[in-house]
Formats: C-alpha cells, structure tokens, sequence
C-alpha cells in the first residue's frame, strides 16, 4: 500500500515524495514559500510535516537506500511555527524515532540517526534510537547525531591535548549502536545543543533557557558526546553566556552539570566505567 497526503494552503509550496513498501507521508503546509521534502524507502516509515508560517524548510529522508531498503519502522515528527525555520531528519537502518518542534523564528534543529551503512560493523545496524528536539524562541541551534557516520567528535578545545588522545582512539561510527536516546529543549534565543551518542542505551538530555532578546554572544552553548554503554549525561541551563561540554569514554558514567545566571563555564571528562561528574553553578 502506498499513501500520500498533501494537503497545500500556500503561494508557493514545493513538496517531494517518494515512497516504497507501505510508507505513509503526510505533509500540511500553510504559508508562503514553504518546502516539505520527504523520500521514504522500506517498510512501515511513516512522516508527518507540519508548517505555519513562511519560509520554513524541512526535509525528511528515511531508509534511503542502506543496504537496498533493508530500513523499516522509522518514524518522524516536524512542526514549524513561526518563519524562516529549518528542520532536517535523516533515518538508515530500523525502528528509529524523531520528533522536531519549532515556535519561533529562524531556528535550526538536525537529527541523524543509525546512518550506518558499514559491512564491517554488522553489529552497529541495531537501531532504535529516539531523539527529541523542541525549540521556542529565535535563533535556536540543536543537533543529535546519533551512530551516524558523520558524527562529530571533538578536536580541540575546551578539552586538553591529553583528552583529545583518548578521542582520537573512538572510531566513528561506533559498533555495536543501538537504543540510544537524546533530548533537546531550548526556550529564548539563541541557544545552541549538540549531542554525539555512540554505542548501546546512552542517554543524553540538554535543557536550555534565556531570556527573550538574548543575543548570539550571549546564548548559551551545551556539548554532549558519549561513546560506550550505558552513559548519561544531563544539563540544565538557565541564564545568558553558559557553556559546558561533556565528554565521556567508557560505560555506565554519568555526568550532571546545572548552570543558573550568567558566564558560568564546565568542562567535564570522563574515561572509564562508572565514574561519576556533579556541577551546580550559580549566582
């Protein structure tokens, strides 16, 4: 079965859909010069777009192509309000889920997830990732990559020469990958997440607030990358110019960092298993 549903309010509206294998795509868009774009191939993905406003642009790819539609039961969520916003979701492999909210005006949100195509990481095909991603407010930047190949790793600072050894060791994409889960949630302006998960029940969540009017020099900034098993790492942020990174190598590490007020910075690094990172910062 195959369904398409295109339901267009708009002065200009370009929308793609190509589908395979049972896919469903719904796209409703109501503004002007909108872009719904949407290539499914496998089984069971399903999409659904939803843009108000003007300008807006977001593109969903799922199973496109790895391994010769050997991806199923993807699912992806996008909602726009607001003008000027973009959305991206790219989904390889199985059972993935991606969820994007934007209210707002000239956000930014990107989801990878399980783009792993490699013959010889076999067992970093498990899937089953979820990430979730809301943004209210302007200028707004989260991104979740999660077992993709172009997963970002960190080069150079805030972290030491001695840490980005460690770094250099992690190959990416990480084997075995699967049942990930990241979180983003931005409220104000200019906010801006990164999570970089590899590995197998790692859990990421990034909480963010500013005030409304927050210039870019003031937003604030939050870094996770993860790789192994089990790691969580979770930061609340509440306030102008705070910044924390978080790099954890290893298994069942967590790291916590609450930041509230005003150009509060923390670097946070962990190597091994079990190991665990508390920061509150105030004032």
């Amino acid at each position: 079965m195959k369904k398409v549903i295109l339901s267009i309010s708009a002065m200009l509206f370009v929308g793609v859909a190509a589908i395979a294998q049972g896919n469903t795509s719904s796209v409703n868009q109501v503004g002007d010069s909108d872009q719904g774009i949407v290539n499914q191939n496998g089984q069971t993905n399903d999409s659904k777009i939803d843009q108000l406003g003007n300008t807006n642009k977001s593109e969903v790819y799922q199973g496109i192509q790895p391994a010769t539609y050997n991806a199923k039961s993807n699912m992806a969520d996008v909602k726009q309000k607001g003008d000027n916003n973009g959305a991206f979701i790219s989904q390889s492999n199985h059972d993935n889920k991606a969820t994007q909210s934007q209210t707002g005006n000239w956000n930014k949100a990107t989801i990878w997830q399980d783009q792993i195509v490699e013959s010889t990481i076999p067992s970093a095909l498990g899937g089953k990732d979820v990430a979730t991603q809301t943004q209210k407010g302007n200028n707004n930047t989260a991104t979740i990559d999660q077992g993709t190949t172009g997963n970002e790793k960190p080069t150079g600072l805030p972290f030491n020469p001695t840490q980005l050894s460690q770094v250099a060791l992690v190959a990416v994409p990480f084997g075995p990958h699967s049942q990930n889960e990241a979180t983003q949630t931005q409220n104000g302006d200019n906010n801006l997440a990164y999570a970089s998960q590899g590995g197998v029940q790692n859990k990421s969540s990034q909480t963010q607030t500013s005030p409304g009017g927050t210039s870019a020099s003031d937003g604030n900034k939050s870094y996770h990358y993860q790789y192994g098993d089990k790691n969580e790492a979770t930061s609340v942020q509440n306030g102008t110019k705070l910044r924390e990174d978080t790099l954890q190598i290893g298994n069942l590490n967590k790291a916590t960092v609450t930041q509230t007020g005003a150009a509060h910075s923390s670097i946070n690094f962990s190597l091994g298993n079990s190991n665990i990172i508390s920061v509150t910062q105030s004032n």
